[in-house]
């Protein structure tokens, strides 16, 4: 298929694989082999990589609207109970003059919220980790800040990923990775 779709446009599988931002070539290109991680953001503005996580708890998408989930949230590695919190090595949160509670801005190409930070020695240094499942506003009254007025419980991790596809079956990219910085709020 990939030979049709070069043959269609008038170039070679090369040139394809160069358009789409991808480094193998010639036969490389049908065997396994590695590709570099595509990064949303400079790391020069920002220096930190954006991981998330899936919760323990998560189940079909519906357990946020359980008080449970919030009880039980420190299963997660590094997570508190009843809190959404961004996690980040303690080195990083000392070089920022972080300590565990302070609020900060995480800011992405895409945007900025506000989220409390827990200082874990489980998150390599240069990264910060947030668990996915929280930042509903319309969810439920459990999920919900406030459910009355749409304020979320915490933030979504979606808010900060861009939109990316893969770059060869146009499926979307889920879990694109981006950088983001980190200021004290």
């Amino acid at each position: 298929m990939l030979g049709k779709h070069a043959k269609k446009h008038g170039v070679d599988i090369d040139k394809v694989m160069e358009v789409t931002q991808y480094v193998g070539r010639g036969e490389q290109v049908f065997v396994p082999h590695w590709e570099p991680s595509k990064y949303h953001g400079d790391e020069k503005e920002y220096p930190f990589v954006y991981l998330e996580n899936r919760s323990r708890l998560n189940r079909e998408g519906r357990s946020q609207n359980m008080p449970s989930y919030y009880e039980f949230k420190k299963v997660d590695p590094g997570d508190t109970s009843h809190m959404d919190v961004l996690k980040i090595n303690p080195k990083d949160g000392q070089a920022l003059g972080l300590k565990n509670g302070d609020w900060v801005k995480v800011t992405s190409p895409e945007k900025s919220v506000k989220v409390q930070v827990k200082l874990w020695e489980g998150v390599r240094p240069g990264t910060v980790n947030k668990t996915f499942g929280m930042g509903h506003w319309a969810y439920g009254r459990v999920a919900a800040g406030d459910f009355g007025k749409h304020v979320a419980r915490g933030y979504n991790t979606n808010e900060l990923l861009p939109a990316d596809y893969d770059r060869l079956s146009g499926s979307t990219a889920r879990h694109a990775v981006s950088r983001v910085k980190i200021e004290k709020a």
